[in-house]
């Protein structure tokens, strides 16, 4: 009888213990932040762990925020002292350094070579003065003695010549085309026989040349011209006569007329006293080949002039 009271004790212990379970609301469990965000960390690196070995890659790591106590003062942490403090520290010897609007800035060896890479522009005399020029001239001509087959030595005077010369500036460099007509005379006296005879010039050329500044409104050309030209000879010859028997009469010297090749050199100073335009003057040395029984041309351009830039 104890046995039968026993099991059926045992039998209702087990059938109701379900159902007072079910009945009981289950404890709420409180947490603080912390403890919050370490599980909501630790599940976060958990995924990242799985999902790095399903792909090969690497697992998100955690970075844990500065210590209190670090090296990082707090104005470089963006904290600002109080104003007292700062008051303190800009009395005394001792202040903050000096921080710029970027505190990763190069150190000393790194800027230093950036300085190094630095490359000073300098304005070339096409900036300064204009792609295109334009200079009118006129010379004086001091011309060599000359020579002729028949009428030997013959005296060169002085002449002049005119012209104009444009052209391109190319950086420092300069190319242009020169037009030029040169004239004197030639003199020669034999026995009293007078010879007079005129020399002509006329030529194109092309230019060539190279410009420096000497400062900021003068500057030195240099240019070499190759060319060719159309050069005329011709004149007269008086004859005295004989007193009495002859009287004195001229004679006609037939022209010779030729296409000659031209060649010169030059040195010119430049003075820019407005934007647009410059005075100048220079020396040129000019050659000319013969014509028939005339000899060559050997002569000193003084010219002066006035150009135009644009």
């Amino acid at each position: 009888m104890k046995n039968i009271l026993l099991s059926l004790f045992q039998f209702a212990f087990l059938f109701l213990l379900p159902f007072s379970l079910l009945g009981q609301s289950p404890k709420e469990q409180t947490v603080d932040r912390d403890e919050y965000f370490r599980r909501l960390e630790e599940r976060a690196l958990k995924i990242s762990q799985k999902f790095a070995e399903i792909s090969g890659t690497e697992p998100v790591r955690l970075f844990t925020p500065r210590k209190k106590n670090s090296s990082v003062s707090d104005l470089q942490m963006g904290a600002l002292p109080p104003q007292e403090g700062l008051d303190t520290y800009q009395s005394s010897s001792t202040a903050f350094p000096q921080l710029g609007p970027n505190i990763n800035e190069p150190d000393q060896p790194s800027q230093q070579f950036l300085d190094d890479e630095v490359i000073e522009y300098q304005p070339t005399v096409e900036d300064r003065r204009g792609v295109y020029f334009l200079r009118p001239f006129i010379a004086l001509q001091v011309p060599n003695d000359s020579q002729h087959e028949m009428f030997g030595v013959l005296e060169s005077s002085l002449g002049y010549a005119l012209g104009i010369h444009g052209g391109k500036r190319i950086e420092n460099f300069t190319a242009g085309v020169r037009l030029n007509y040169m004239y004197n005379e030639l003199a020669n006296e034999q026995s009293g026989v007078v010879t007079e005879l005129e020399n002509e010039l006329f030529s194109l050329v092309g230019t060539l040349g190279f410009t420096t500044s000497i400062s900021e409104k003068i500057f030195l050309d240099f240019g070499l011209g190759l060319g060719f030209g159309r050069r005329f000879n011709g004149g007269e010859i008086y004859f005295p006569g004989i007193p009495g028997w002859i009287p004195p009469w001229t004679q006609l010297v037939q022209g010779t007329e030729k296409t000659v090749f031209t060649y010169d050199f030059s040195l010119l100073l430049d003075y820019a006293y407005s934007d647009n335009l410059s005075a100048f003057a220079g020396y040129r040395f000019l050659g000319a080949s013969k014509n028939g029984s005339y000899d060559r041309i050997v002569s000193h351009l003084f010219e002066v002039g006035v150009g135009a830039n644009f």
